[in-house]
């Protein structure tokens, strides 16, 4: 008998973690805790035996349940062999993203699978079997590689309409996140991916109609999560689209006040209050920010906000390019991974090309400035794109 996870969803009723460390033999290993907060979680993986060092957490308390679910129904049970597979493959999967690592994993966890039916063909030729026991082994055989094109099919799905959102494309977004809806009727494992897609059509709608009316309608959506502090988990963030930062930040300190422990959330606080021009507040809520509990794309992030706090004296500009510079480097080679990222490396960028404009380096900001450009004009917020295009103008 398989050997279960003793702290399975069903029994500890808490998300899995995934994790990523170091064993005693400065080896790298991986796994999943099951904990309610990323305090929680790396405290649990501290009290691991033998013990680990360098542990990063990659997954974000936001996201946490909602992951879960979906790998609990698409892979159902797991134990505990299971378990430490798929936390081997999502962190290559992470490292190197693309179709050639998910058929390689798809080749070594059904190694077994294939030989065997591999076997039985060679041997159903060899006897002369009938055509048609010959198809039905080749049939098995080809079973894992039906399934995989059927995920993956959702999964590009998916990755387009993170595109799309990113580039403005409005019509392209809106049927994919209609295709989305329906395939989260059929799949209860695509209801997170719908509603993602439904909530950055609400971006656009914000930007056009205002932000009260994108969120009215994401009230109705089908797929809006039942408890109203998911639902703010992902809709405080609209307020930004209509360049409102007073807006976003009172939303933000709702979730946070229903959400104390999620640092990402207190990170978030940082950037939005440093972007209001709030530095001393956006300082202090960085020196508060448990940078240990930050999933590893936090570090771009605190770069991002000690560079706007610098921003504003401009006779830091050099400083702030730096910091500025660091983080577009970070969300640079993030984007290949999860083109999500996206707005975020716009919307530095701009800052960053605004510190290098400053600074006395207006080609390039140039340079920075036009390689996101078709993102940007889409997400950062156009009085910045104004300060920005003057400043080049200026200094022509």
């Amino acid at each position: 008998m398989k050997q279960q996870d003793p702290t399975s969803p069903s029994t500890s009723g808490k998300p899995r973690w995934l994790y990523q460390a170091q064993d005693a033999n400065g080896q790298p290993t991986e796994g999943f805790v099951h904990a309610t907060t990323a305090e929680e979680a790396l405290q649990a993986v501290n009290a691991l035996q033998p013990p680990l060092s360098q542990v990063r957490l990659h997954t974000s308390g936001l996201y946490a349940r909602a992951m879960t679910e979906m790998t609990d129904e698409v892979l159902g049970p797991m134990d505990v062999k299971a378990l430490r597979q798929l936390a081997r493959d999502q962190i290559e999967a992470q490292e190197n993203p693309g179709v050639w690592t998910l058929l390689r994993q798809l080749l070594r966890n059904n190694r077994t699978w294939l030989l065997v039916c591999a076997a039985l063909v060679a041997l159903a030729v060899w006897r002369e079997w009938s055509v048609w026991v010959q198809g039905i082994l080749v049939v098995a055989m080809l079973i894992p590689f039906a399934w995989f094109a059927y995920m993956h099919r959702f999964q590009r799905m998916y990755q387009q309409a993170l595109l799309a959102h990113a580039t403005g494309d409005l019509p392209r977004l809106q049927v994919l996140a209609e295709r989305l809806a329906d395939a989260a009727e059929r799949h209860s494992f695509m209801r997170e991916p719908a509603w993602d897609a439904a909530v950055r059509m609400a971006w656009f709608e914000a930007r056009t109609e205002g932000v009260d009316t994108a969120i009215l309608r994401l009230r109705v959506h089908p797929m809006r999560p039942p408890d109203d502090t998911d639902f703010l988990a992902r809709t405080y963030t609209l307020p930004l689209a209509a360049g409102d930062h007073a807006g976003f930040t009172t939303r933000l300190r709702e979730l946070i006040a229903l959400r104390p422990a999620e640092p990402i959330l207190q990170l978030d606080l940082a950037l939005g209050e440093a972007r209001a021009g709030h530095t001393d507040e956006a300082q202090r809520l960085l020196d508060a920010t448990p940078i240990e509990l930050l999933p590893p794309h936090g570090q771009a992030f605190i770069d991002w906000v000690r560079g706007l706090i610098a921003l504003r004296d401009p006779s830091l500009a050099s400083e702030a390019a730096r910091h500025l510079g660091q983080a577009s480097a970070q969300f640079l080679t993030l984007v290949p991974k999860a083109p999500g990222a996206w707005p975020s490396l716009a919307v530095c960028t701009c800052d960053y090309a605004l510190a290098l404009a400053w600074s006395g380096r207006p080609e390039a900001a140039r340079e920075a400035f036009a390689g996101v450009y078709p993102v940007s004009r889409h997400h950062a917020e156009p009085e910045r794109l104004a300060m920005l295009e003057r400043e080049l103008r200026m200094r022509g």
